[in-house]
């Protein structure tokens, strides 16, 4: 039996090797970065849900990119990443972030409240793996503003306290001549 030809032959999308070995290297790139990312399955959530999460993610700093988990993985692994090989079951996608590691964290803990089927599966932040559970606990942490004006203020309250101590006597001697001198 002859074959059929029923039209034309029909290119698939994605643009073939060269294009995921471009897609592979992007992400590369952006994962040997200082980019902080956190690993999430979407199943469930339709595609209004993911660009409305997207739109609310950027003000933070936070890109939401769907992934393809082969890519990612060769990619993880071009950049000395490939503990996160672990992480990629299932339609995954990942948020990342160059700013504060913190406010990523909370940012997709905050959605994961909001989205019942978006799911923390783990992260990679500061160049160490961790588990959904330790995004949780990273997300209850105060921010780097917070944590920094914490410091500075730990910092400033001894100086504080002598200066007060210092003027104290000083203030104390003021007094004292005040008093006597309306005496006389």
């Amino acid at each position: 039996m002859a074959k059929i030809k029923t039209g034309p032959k029909v290119k698939r999308k994605g643009g073939g090797v060269a294009a995921k070995a471009r897609k592979v290297e992007g992400l590369a790139a952006e994962l040997v970065g200082d980019a902080s990312f956190v690993v999430t399955e979407y199943r469930g959530l339709k595609v209004g849900e993911l660009q409305e999460l997207r739109r609310r993610l950027r003000p933070r700093g936070v890109e939401y990119h769907v992934v393809k988990n082969s890519l990612f993985a060769r990619a993880a692994e071009q950049s000395g990443k490939s503990g996160l090989r672990s992480l990629l079951a299932g339609p995954t996608a990942v948020a990342t972030s160059t700013g504060d590691e913190v406010e990523l964290a909370k940012s997709l803990v905050d959605e994961t409240r909001t989205l019942k089927a978006l799911k923390i599966l783990g992260a990679f932040i500061s160049g160490r793996p961790l588990s959904a559970e330790d995004v949780q606990m990273l997300a209850r942490l105060p921010g780097r503003p917070q944590l920094q004006g914490m410091i500075v203020a730990s910092l400033q309250a001894p100086f504080a306290q002598m200066v007060g101590v210092l003027t104290a006597a000083h203030g104390n001697l003021v007094r004292v001549l005040t008093a006597r001198g309306a005496h006389e």
